[in-house]
């Protein structure tokens, strides 16, 4: 009987398992962990940036086992015994001790120790150190895909997208490899929306196609999941009726009790003021913000509230949201920085309709700053066109359209959801996949 010949995936494989235990990028000319230096006080500093270089000595493979000292990794450990007191006592005995183990060390175990270092190092604000140890995590357990994909998404909130694209490019790989298909859908998810928050929306639409297609053997969150992010790609390439028909997917897959339905919603709203429906957009922002509890939620839905109110021309609700937003834009989260170049673009784009100039002109070139830094295209391209309406005198919105009796009907179904919606499931920016 002939041997029925083996389906051939579209995703790229790697050529063995080796390729996987080394990172696939080379790093730039700093010195490895230099930035701990600079962001951690010396003592704390030269612990963790120790710890780093000997896990990824480990990673390396065999040749950077074979040059750790099992005597000087058990000396350090029984100082670390000595000292439970120490704030990074435990993750750092449990890293060390298998280190020790060499080639039979428990992955799982280091990963987990250097996950608990990332986030005490995020918790003092040692952002660009905490990335490191979410990398080394999954350098040191190459073969699970679920921690090169947390590793991709962090490293794209903060605005490394080169990094983060090889990291979510090798989660796909390595969910292909080893049969993970929720994973790689997860990947690939992450991957188009990252491409979309560049504004390249055509490959990013490629990517979620696939990520799509992939869902339909998963779940119906995942299905809606993939549907939502969609939606930000059709508005973003002015394909608003084709955004309309994927958000009236979204909520159906999604259901009335979603944790993710008020992010659709706000999202829904984004696409009625991308086309001046503003009537629309205003009573669904309105109803989100008294559920709102995280910072970064209300931040995002009060300058969108701002936005749709300056170009409503309703000054009393657009002096009310800059205002409340105003006390949120310096707070350090990292949820808060990622978000805030398109906020500061709302806020000013509502103050530039206002002839706000002074306040407009500040939250723009913020704005545009922080967007070029963190290769955030999508807003760099709307703040530019803004500024160049305002620089030559138009009006930023002439006359507003008018929705159909299917959007108003729309509408006034979410903003009855959302007044009926459990505050504990509001779920506005922290769910981007």
């Amino acid at each position: 009987m002939k041997k029925k010949p083996r389906r051939a995936s579209e995703a790229p494989l790697p050529r063995s398992p080796l390729e996987l235990a080394w990172p696939l990028h080379v790093r730039g000319p700093e010195p490895e962990g230099g930035v701990i230096l600079a962001e951690l006080p010396p003592a704390d500093a030269v612990t963790v940036l120790r710890l780093l270089r000997l896990v990824l000595a480990f990673a390396r493979g065999p040749a950077g086992i074979a040059v750790l000292r099992r005597d000087a990794l058990e000396s350090w450990e029984a100082e670390f015994h000595a000292d439970p007191g120490h704030s990074l006592w435990g993750p750092a005995v449990t890293i060390l001790a298998e280190l020790g183990a060499g080639e039979r060390a428990n992955l799982q175990r280091m990963a987990n120790g250097c996950m608990v270092v990332g986030e005490w190092l995020l918790e003092r604000g040692a952002w660009q150190s905490s990335l490191l140890y979410f990398e080394a995590a999954a350098l040191a357990w190459p073969h699970n895909p679920r921690l090169a994909w947390t590793t991709g998404r962090m490293l794209r909130n903060y605005g490394k997208m080169r990094e983060a694209e090889l990291w979510l490019r090798r989660a796909a790989r390595i969910a292909v490899w080893n049969g993970d298909e929720e994973t790689q859908d997860l990947a690939l998810n992450s991957l188009g929306n990252l491409f979309a928050q560049q504004g390249c929306y055509r490959q990013a639409l490629n990517i979620l196609n696939r990520a799509l297609k992939l869902a339909t053997r998963l779940s119906m969150q995942r299905r809606g999941a993939v549907s939502h992010d969609l939606l930000l790609v059709f508005i973003g390439m002015d394909e608003h009726q084709r955004a309309e028909h994927v958000a009236a997917e979204a909520i159906r897959l999604y259901g009335p009790d979603h944790p993710n339905l008020p992010k659709l919603a706000h999202d829904i709203a984004l696409l009625w003021t991308r086309q001046r429906k503003y009537l629309l957009a205003l009573p669904i922002l309105r109803a989100l913000v008294p559920a709102l509890r995280l910072p970064y939620e209300r931040l995002r839905v009060l300058a969108s509230i701002a936005c749709a109110a300056g170009a409503a021309g309703d000054r009393a609700v657009f002096e009310q949201a800059w205002s409340d937003a105003s006390e949120l834009l310096d707070d350090p989260h990292a949820e808060i920085r990622y978000f805030l170049p398109e906020v500061l673009a709302d806020l000013g784009t509502g103050a530039a309709a206002l002839r706000e100039w002074d306040k407009a002109s500040n939250a723009l070139h913020r704005a545009l700053d922080l967007a070029r830094d963190g290769q955030r295209h999508d807003v760099v391209a709307r703040v530019e066109a803004v500024l160049e309406t305002v620089a030559g005198g138009e009006r930023l919105f002439d006359r507003m359209r008018p929705g159909s009796p299917s959007a108003a009907q729309l509408s006034s179904s979410l903003v009855r959801l959302l007044e009926n919606l459990d505050p504990e499931k509001v779920e506005i920016g922290g769910g981007i996949t």
